[in-house]
């Protein structure tokens, strides 16, 4: 017989991110009634859930404590549509031995095309031609573009997913790329054709672009100082689609505000709800976006399939791809 599931995640969300043929595979799979839920609804009938064994989950999981996990007691695995779970595990869900997995490697695949692609948009100066087209000057001088190709420098902080995925296009660009992340080992290096340095003074004095791909952790917030991005070259570019705390905010402003040579490519900031409001819109220098590297669109459904991939995985009693443990969570962006 079949185990039992439930989609336990905002409606919104399972429409975004469970298309229609991954929901026919988790009906092939999987005994479910194809509605979605949510605490309210499992707390209020907590028998009617107690054979469930399979979640499958996204954006607006419910937080899985004592209370909603003794509705769920049956459950055995939660495969999460969607990149970091911190927000919703608890201790008592590592207690629990419950399989965790996440399409976080699903979401880096669209954040990699975005950063990508602003690399290559940064070592044409495409942004600095355009702003001044639109204001009837002088286009920027080609021979100081350093274009795409050996010789142009390309600096990555940190190699998890996302940052693996760069480095492997870029390598493919024949770039040169160097990258700082002090926990990763050599192999990754060695693999995707990185050289190695020991510290963020050398990838910024280095590098004619700097991407930011880094978890927030207590360790990293502010870890982009004023400093560091002062000592880029010129015509320099920062790139950041990881997570806004990690500049150092106000010094970051200062620095691209006093050298307009500089550039920098902004999808997140620390306080995202009025971006209209902050100062880093105003700079004629910065390229602000409203966190849009991550999936969007149909790229969410990317997501949903990595889910159902996994479930068939758990059924056929195959090792996960992305098991999430406790020991690691901190790790995830």
């Amino acid at each position: 017989m079949a185990p039992r599931s439930i989609y336990l995640l905002d409606q919104k969300a399972c429409d975004l991110i469970y298309r229609r043929e991954a929901r026919d595979r988790i009906h092939t799979l999987t005994e479910s009634d194809g509605l979605v839920y949510g605490r309210e609804e499992i707390l209020a009938s907590p028998g009617s859930f107690s054979e469930v064994e399979i979640v499958f989950s996204g954006w607006g999981c419910p937080k899985m404590d004592e209370e909603l996990l003794d509705a769920l007691p049956n459950l055995k695995a939660l495969f999460y549509g969607a990149g970091s779970v911190r927000y919703f595990v608890t201790e008592s869900f590592w207690k629990r031995s419950i399989l965790l997995t996440s399409s976080f490697r699903a979401n880096a695949i669209p954040v990699a095309d975005y950063t990508v692609a602003s690399v290559v948009f940064a070592l044409k100066r495409a942004w600095l031609d355009n702003r001044a087209i639109r204001s009837n000057r002088e286009t920027v001088n080609r021979d100081l573009s350093p274009g795409v190709y050996h010789g142009s420098t390309v600096g990555i902080v940190s190699l998890g997913a996302i940052g693996q995925l760069v480095c492997k296009r870029l390598f493919s660009m024949n770039l040169d790329v160097l990258g700082y992340d002090p926990y990763a080992p050599s192999a990754i290096f060695d693999e995707f054709g990185v050289q190695r340095v020991n510290s963020l003074r050398e990838i910024f004095r280095s590098s004619k672009v700097v991407s930011l791909h880094a978890p927030l952790l207590p360790s990293t917030v502010g870890m982009i100082t004023g400093e560091l991005v002062r000592q880029m070259p010129e015509g320099g570019v920062l790139i950041n689609t990881a997570r806004g705390g990690l500049l150092a905010e106000s010094e970051v402003y200062d620095v691209v505000k006093d050298r307009p040579d500089l550039f920098a490519v902004l999808d997140v900031l620390t306080e995202e709800e009025n971006l209209n409001a902050s100062p880093f819109a105003r700079l004629p220098n910065v390229f602000l976006t409203s966190h849009i590297a991550g999936s969007i669109g149909n790229e969410c459904y990317r997501m949903g399939d990595f889910a159902v991939d996994e479930a068939e995985r758990y059924l056929s009693s195959r090792p996960p791809l992305d098991a999430v443990v406790e020991e690691k969570i901190e790790l995830m962006a």
